[in-house]
């Protein structure tokens, strides 16, 4: 059974980017999408979570379960995204926010989407950087993203995107 099930999707910014893409992805696989540069990868994975530009213009079905994505209201996508779908973006720099330490950026998705608080959500947090090899987890809590190393700066956002154990996992650049 199809976990997320995407069906004649299509994505216009200004000229059509993405024309009728149709896959499906299966519970507990790894699945890859490939093709070059501009093909719509990006904007593929953008749709799925509802990130897409204002001016964008998207069709067809995107069903994650029995939810409908395409159309659905920002409240509820906010819902989603973290919980039950989560995204490792390209550049850690630009989903990290430079002025939060990391262990608030951790800690901020449990306690909104699992009502994890304090020494729960502290410990979950340093969980997920040991499984991530960052060093010195409980130091690291402390560190603000310009203090890590681009690959380090990477597994962070790979944390931040494991840390409710979301059912689908989109990496744009894996």
């Amino acid at each position: 059974m199809s976990i997320l099930d995407i069906r004649g999707l299509t994505v216009d910014i200004g000229r059509p980017l993405v024309k009728g893409l149709s896959l499906q992805l299966e519970a507990g696989r790894i699945h890859g999408l490939a093709g070059e540069s501009g093909s719509g990868k990006t904007l593929t994975a953008m749709s799925v979570l509802g990130l897409l530009p204002r001016h964008a213009r998207t069709g067809g079905s995107i069903r994650l379960g029995e939810t409908e994505l395409l159309g659905l209201r920002r409240r509820a996508l906010n819902r989603i995204r973290g919980r039950r779908i989560a995204m490792v973006f390209q550049d850690p720099s630009s989903s990290l926010h430079p002025q939060i330490p990391v262990g608030r950026q951790l800690t901020d998705h449990m306690r909104v989407h699992l009502g994890l608080r304090g020494a729960a959500a502290r410990q979950r947090a340093v969980e997920l950087l040991e499984r991530v090899q960052v060093p010195n987890p409980d130091e690291a809590l402390k560190r603000y993203p310009h203090q890590f190393s681009g690959g380090q700066r990477q597994r962070i956002a790979i944390a931040c995107a494991l840390a409710c154990d979301p059912e689908v996992l989109l990496a744009d650049e894996p």
